[in-house]
């Protein structure tokens, strides 16, 4: 991988300011068709055209506080049109008229040379990521054909694509987002950088955190759980059976309570209202010190709330379009169409617990044998403390215990 000198010192181009961490540190772009005009094999510095509201888009970027970095596929080294000279005149051309670029990732290579850099090979974005001191998950790579958002995808970073008249159609229905040029992929990445804003980490004691649903579902909040543990000293996962593996494998949990929810669940039972008061009750043997609900798009998170409030929780954040009347604390509104994950993150950060900066915004599983404690629904116990789970008391002499643990049976 051919790599020039670096064209400038991030810090002395930001005043010497820290990077403050969002969900994106850097935008990764291509050249040709994203930049610039797409002159084929271009070694003339003359040229070099931008393409409309390119330098401004990308001065917008800047104001952000996110690095820029440029990866782009030059076969025509390999091919003996341009040499490395011509080519480092083109790109003196792009930062004259485009500014300062932190990074220039380039690919000599052919197609047939096998090599791990050219794309759709994620090696560009990697090394990208590297140079400006982050991870390839907090970097957004903006291109114009299918290879571009392949390569993103294969790194782990977000794909932007703002397709040309060469871009295939398979290739816009496949790409993760569509923008219609620069200056509209630059607002959907200020936009998401927005909805999860960085607050002042603080500390917290008990958090009960929900994410009811199926596997999937708990697992895409995993960053967000995490960005919770982050801030606090125990967290406690309300679940539904569906989710109930995938709880089991996320990081930063301390404790599983599951729960099937009437209001979540596809196929729900009837509503049993003995049910629901054993789930008040084990709400609030939790002891939570607050309750951070999270819930997909087209869920309320409003039930929840309400018994949480019957348990005795201080604090409650959730999102909700819906009025929530004195139910929440926090009540958090996103963006249309912001993707699951960043949704959840973005409650998160509201909430007062943002991704620390050393964490990645990607799943993770739990690495440590010992899974988080699963507790039942209510156990009971004689006054000797023999116990037992039962969703109803056995005989008499016995009392509800809700989430004992299982060191405690009897």
């Amino acid at each position: 991988m051919f790599t020039p000198p670096a064209p400038g010192n991030w810090s002395a181009m930001n005043g010497g300011a820290a990077i403050t961490h969002g969900l994106f540190d850097a935008v990764l772009l291509d050249r040709d068709g994203t930049l610039i005009e797409d002159v084929p094999y271009n070694g003339d510095p003359e040229k070099v055209r931008p393409l409309p509201g390119a330098r401004e888009a990308l001065d917008r970027l800047r104001a952000a506080g996110l690095r820029l970095g440029v990866v782009t596929n030059q076969s025509g080294l390999a091919k003996g049109l341009f040499t490395a000279d011509q080519m480092r005149a083109v790109h003196a051309r792009v930062e004259e008229l485009l500014g300062p670029f932190d990074d220039w990732q380039i690919c000599p290579h052919d197609d047939g040379d096998g090599c791990g850099c050219r794309k759709p090979a994620p090696g560009m974005v990697h090394a990208a990521a590297a140079a400006l001191g982050t991870s390839p998950a907090r970097c957004v790579l903006v291109g114009d054909i299918g290879r571009d958002m392949t390569a993103a995808l294969a790194a782990g970073a977000t794909g932007v694509l703002v397709p040309t008249p060469v871009t295939r159609p398979e290739e816009v229905a496949a790409a993760p987002h569509v923008a219609r040029d620069l200056p509209a992929a630059v607002d959907e990445i200020l936009r998401r950088q927005a909805a999860v804003r960085p607050t002042a980490p603080r500390r917290a004691g008990t958090v009960l955190v929900v994410r009811s649903d199926s596997a999937g579902d708990v697992l895409v909040t995993g960053p967000a759980v995490r960005a919770v543990a982050a801030g606090a000293d125990r967290v406690v996962l309300l679940h539904g059976p569906r989710g109930r593996h995938a709880a089991a494998l996320l990081p930063g949990v301390d404790e599983l309570v599951e729960w099937p929810l009437p209001w979540i669940d596809g196929d729900p039972a009837p509503v049993d209202p003995d049910d629901i008061r054993r789930l008040t009750d084990r709400l609030a043997a939790v002891r939570a010190d607050e309750a951070v609900v999270f819930t997909s798009f087209h869920q309320s998170p409003l039930p929840l709330a309400l018994l949480l409030r019957m348990a005795g929780v201080p604090q409650v954040s959730a999102i909700s379009d819906d009025y929530p009347g004195a139910l929440l604390d926090v009540r958090h509104r996103v963006p249309d169409g912001l993707p699951e994950p960043e949704r959840a993150l973005s409650l998160a950060a509201a909430a007062g617990f943002p991704l620390p900066a050393a964490d990645d915004p990607a799943l993770r599983i739990r690495r440590r044998s010992r899974p988080p404690v699963p507790t039942a629904r209510t156990w009971w116990c004689t006054p000797e403390r023999r116990c037992r789970p039962g969703p109803a008391r056995p005989n008499a002499g016995w009392r509800s215990w809700p989430g004992l643990p299982r060191a405690a049976i009897g």
